[in-house]
């Protein structure tokens, strides 16, 4: 008897010694923590980007994020996950209640197509005082009925790339390039002046269509919808004016095979020296840097020559009803990306495993990162910021999308081969437009 019960208190003994050890050794942990994050605890606000967060935009797009981790402004550490532009995707996310997405990378249009659903948080309040750094034109990109869902963080704007080589060589000064007409004369001296022609440009039954053109519509004063959008506009003398100097005067200075060709095809082209002006984003640029055969290039905003330049920012925006802790750590973390420093790191680029070094992907959409030192070496990608300035939207509503796909890219392509006569597609946009806009 006396024997279990020694037994019993070495027993009693060794389970207050366990968990005496066991408190320790947690709270060494504990002290780990606050020694390596100097908070006692992180918890993980998950920022669903466009792209795979192993690809070199999602690695770029980390760094940025780790750099704000880095300064424990918040009890929370943000973390990138993968992501894409899959609308219905992005619509079964935001629709639950239990999505363990906080934050969204999203395009405008889909800022305006979630926002309209109201399936976006109310951002209006809490960024009243940065309107200000941001052109209107972009800033209204993330507004619907009168409430702020997105916040412009980069993007990428159109201009006219030129190559420096083929204009020194045909005697043409790029600054004497100052409207549509100056563009077409130039063309005509690189063809007589050169082997090369004059622009390139699309007509394939693809994307690149739609906002190729509607740069021209917009510039020669049409819109693709009415101001309140809820009816197609585009059946104009201002859309025929647009649509018939491209097919017509851009056309006949343009690569051959234009009309089945996209924006790859173009590229292609400037790439090989085959046309002396592209109209790309800054990877026309990029690309011309990383090929073996590089030359210097030059860039023309489009506002210079008239026309508005197709536009994609992408945006900030929160899942509905965080929690009040969560959604202020949100609100600071989008600060960050949007403040001078945030701005600044999106120039750091992507890596490039072939070349071994960092390339820009999109531009800061901030209007003082143009003037900003961190364009000291890429001096000509600075005069993208501009285009944000007066855009051409390509999705002005969100029912566009449908349209656009059904029936005005199939259209335009229509009408660069011939098979559609201009004032035919723009009356076939009116009628199918407006039951798509309408409900009908």
């Amino acid at each position: 008897m006396n024997t279990n019960k020694g037994r019993y208190r070495y027993f009693i003994l060794f389970i207050i010694l366990s968990i005496l050890l066991t408190a320790c050794g947690l709270k060494f942990k504990e002290q780990e923590q606050v020694s390596l994050t100097g908070k006692e605890t992180r918890d993980v606000l998950q920022f669903r980007i466009t792209w795979k967060s192993y690809s070199g935009r999602g690695e770029a797009i980390k760094k940025i994020v780790d750099q704000y981790n880095s300064m424990n402004r918040t009890s929370y550490q943000v973390e990138v996950i993968d992501g894409d532009e899959e609308l219905e995707t992005i619509n079964a996310l935001l629709s639950e209640t239990t999505t363990p997405v906080d934050i969204y990378m999203l395009p405008y249009r889909y800022v305006q197509y979630f926002g309209n659903d109201e399936l976006l948080e109310d951002l209006t309040t809490d960024f009243v005082d940065d309107e200000d750094i941001f052109y209107d034109t972009l800033w209204n990109l993330g507004v619907v009925k009168e409430q702020t869902f997105g916040i412009p963080w980069m993007g990428h704007t159109m201009g006219l790339i030129y190559n420096r080589n083929l204009l020194d060589k045909a005697d043409i000064d790029p600054d004497t390039i100052i409207d549509l007409n100056s563009l077409v004369k130039a063309c005509e001296q690189i063809e007589e002046k050169t082997d090369a022609k004059g622009i390139g440009l699309v007509g394939a039954l693809h994307n690149d269509v739609s906002w190729m053109v509607n740069q021209f519509i917009y510039g020669f004063g049409g819109s693709l919808v009415s101001s309140d959008g809820l009816r197609v506009s585009i059946n104009s003398p201002q859309s025929l004016a647009a649509i018939t100097f491209y097919k017509e005067v851009l056309g006949s200075h343009a690569q051959t095979g234009w009309v089945d060709h996209t924006g790859v095809e173009v590229m292609d082209a400037f790439r090989n020296q085959e046309i002396a002006f592209e109209i790309q984003g800054l990877w026309g640029v990029t690309d011309i840097w990383k090929s073996e055969d590089s030359f210097e290039t030059g860039v023309i905003p489009l506002k210079s020559i008239g026309l508005y330049p197709e536009v994609g920012p992408m945006m900030l925006a929160l899942q509905k009803n965080l929690t009040v802790e969560k959604r202020e750590a949100a609100i600071d973390f989008i600060k960050y990306l949007i403040s001078t420093e945030g701005q600044e790191m999106i120039m750091d680029g992507e890596y490039s495993p072939e070349h071994d070094t960092y390339y820009p992907f999109r531009i800061p959409v901030r209007i003082d990162m143009a003037e900003n030192d961190v364009f000291d070496a890429y001096p000509e990608l600075a005069k993208f910021i501009e285009g944000f300035s007066k855009p051409s939207i390509d999705v002005p509503v969100p029912l566009w999308q449908k349209v656009k796909e059904e029936y005005y890219e199939p259209g335009l392509h229509n009408v660069m081969t011939g098979e559609t006569s201009i004032e035919a597609f723009l009356t076939e946009i009116e009628k199918e437009g407006n039951i798509i806009l309408q409900g009908q």
